[in-house]
């Protein structure tokens, strides 16, 4: 490879004003939760009702609560959005006399409504929701079907958009830009912050460039290392995910192929040794960490795979992935290793878990 200053200048991509990630052919990926919950204030901020049904003023008050994920990866110009997210919208409503805004008020009620799960793979369907009222009285029912009949509807729509704004990039693409407030906690809200920021500072040398960080990878430059991030739902308890990842017999039973994995400290090879590594960590129910890699990565190049499980509730499991240092390329150069990895944790681990021992969501 040609040194700074000999051989062809057009392949010394550092030293060119034009070089930050040309034609977006890096994988990018920016955090697009506070975004979320911006934008889930302003799109479901709705006035329900004012004097009509029966003297009801009802209106939302904003996000009470916002749990989960979600995040937008770029890469060769192709936007992919992910989110898994579990939303309350508080809500507010009065009874007032005669119906007229300026009517005494003879009750006043609170309550949420909860959209359990919000996620990329759901758009488009009209999402479950449950109206839930703060009280059990009958001012507290009357009011929560008024919502749910003439409220939701209402929500929904705000949540379509919301689905078509990250479809469309969240915030680094067309989607509504945040509030500064959101803004400063997410870093920016755009993915040309970077070729912007470029264009305003002197370019950094090659040596420079390899031990500095830039804000859509999680390694130095000359590692050209990135992190996938997901999330799964499963209807079962997170032990019987546990079980389905480290019980040889299990593993080998959905994946169709041989396969030596103990749930405990030690090696394991998945896939008839395309997949191969060390269990390091291993708390049953809680937590999964291994050195996990492909067998055509380059020779001793292992990620970080992280796997941690929630359950809001009996049988409805949440499996969180965090993989980091996952490769650039693979030993031969091929720069799918990205889309590989996540596609066959989706596809060919976690979707086959769910149709060979029934935990389908």
């Amino acid at each position: 490879m040609a040194k700074v200053g000999e051989g062809d200048e057009r392949w010394i991509v550092a030293e060119r004003e034009d070089g930050s990630n040309v034609n977006g052919w890096h994988w990018q990926e920016k955090d697009a939760f506070e975004w979320s919950r911006e934008r889930f204030g302003d799109l479901l901020m709705q006035t329900v009702c004012e004097g009509e049904p029966d003297g009801v003023f009802l209106r939302t008050t904003g996000v009470s609560a916002l749990t989960g994920e979600a995040y937008v990866n770029r890469r060769k110009g192709k936007i992919i959005a992910g989110y898994e997210l579990d939303l309350k919208i508080s809500y507010e409503g009065e009874i007032r006399e005669g119906g007229a805004a300026d009517g005494a008020v003879t009750a006043s009620v609170t309550g949420n409504v909860h959209f359990p799960y919000l996620a990329d793979e759901n758009a488009g369907d009209e999402p479950d929701a449950k109206v839930l009222a703060a009280g059990e009285g009958p001012n507290d029912e009357k009011i929560k079907e008024i919502m749910r009949r003439v409220g939701l509807p209402k929500l929904y729509k705000g949540v379509a958009t919301f689905e078509k704004e990250m479809a469309a990039g969240g915030p680094g693409g067309e989607g509504a830009a945040p509030t500064k407030a959101a803004a400063a906690k997410t870093g920016g809200g755009d993915f040309r912050d970077t070729a912007k920021a470029a264009d305003s500072k002197e370019v950094k040398s090659n040596k420079a460039a390899e031990t500095d960080s830039r804000s859509d990878k999680t390694a130095p430059l000359s590692r050209k290392a990135h992190t996938i991030k997901m999330t799964e739902r499963f209807f079962c308890r997170p032990q019987d995910i546990c079980d389905a990842l480290l019980d040889g017999g299990r593993v080998q039973h959905f994946s169709r192929s041989p396969a030596s994995v103990r749930p405990e400290p030690g090696p394991f090879t998945m896939f008839d040794g395309n997949i191969h590594g060390e269990t390091l960590e291993y708390e049953p129910g809680k937590k999964i960490v291994q050195n996990w890699r492909f067998r055509n990565w380059a020779e001793g190049h292992f990620s970080r795979v992280t796997i941690t499980f929630r359950e809001p509730e009996p049988g409805n499991c949440f499996v969180d992935l965090v993989q980091e240092n996952v490769p650039e390329t693979d030993g031969f150069g091929n720069e799918s290793v990205m889309d590989t990895t996540e596609s066959g944790w989706k596809e060919q681990i976690f979707d086959r878990i769910r149709k060979v021992f029934g935990y389908g969501a």
